[in-house]
């Protein structure tokens, strides 16, 4: 029986990886660095202290890792409050879901960046739980940030479902013995998703096969 469902954020409830992309472009270019696709693809799914270390050294930036995740954040913050908003189908999956199963986030991201987003968006009061990379000493893909949901969930890993977007947080939430569904964009097509129990277009298609699905609990955990 599933009684709780945990959202990846960036890149699974809003359509960030575009604007993380923009935004470490400007930071990277201002300083002369060089922009690869790998630049995008190592850094995808990671907490944001080894992002800032991938970014400068496969960038090569005369910076610091502290002094480029300063600049990279608040230049996405302020992307991010101009043309940010939920992905298609979040609202209403989160919806259908409130009334049956407990919510939560469990994302790579700094709990106050994710804190101010899901305000953003509108979308806070619906998750029993958030939970930020900073607050977590080991990242996807260990288990860990996953595990560490459940428990405040009040939940065992079996009865929780897991939506992700990178192969790091697919292979995280595999690890931590969850059911892990993988949701497709413009920045993920390329990468191996195939260690997620299933793949869909968008949240809209999980919505639709969640409706269809038996084995979601009416009493939550």
């Amino acid at each position: 029986m599933i009684k709780a469902v945990i959202f990846d954020m960036d890149g699974v409830m809003i359509d960030s990886e575009r604007l993380y992309r923009e935004a470490c472009t400007e930071i990277v270019s201002r300083y002369g660095g060089t922009v690869t696709p790998e630049l995008f693809d190592k850094q995808m799914g990671l907490k944001m202290e080894e992002t800032q270390r991938v970014v400068v050294e496969i960038a090569r930036l005369p910076l610091t890792p502290q002094e480029f995740g300063r600049m990279y954040i608040e230049r996405f913050l302020e992307i991010a409050r101009e043309r940010l908003g939920p992905n298609p189908g979040l609202v209403e999956l989160l919806e259908f879901l409130s009334p049956r199963v407990k919510l939560g986030i469990a994302s790579s991201t700094e709990k106050s960046v994710i804190m101010e987003i899901v305000e953003q968006i509108g979308v806070g009061r619906y998750f029993q739980t958030i939970v930020g990379g900073d607050e977590i000493s080991r990242s996807k893909p260990d288990p860990a940030i996953y595990l560490h949901a459940a428990s405040l969930l009040g939940c065992d890993p079996e009865e929780c479902i897991v939506i992700e977007d990178s192969p790091n947080g697919i292979k995280s939430g595999t690890a931590a013995g969850m059911e892990v569904f993988a949701v497709l964009h413009d920045e993920n097509r390329h990468l191996d998703l195939s260690g997620a129990g299933k793949v869909f277009e968008n949240l809209v298609e999980v919505g639709e096969y969640l409706r269809r699905r038996d084995g979601l609990s009416s009493r939550r955990c």
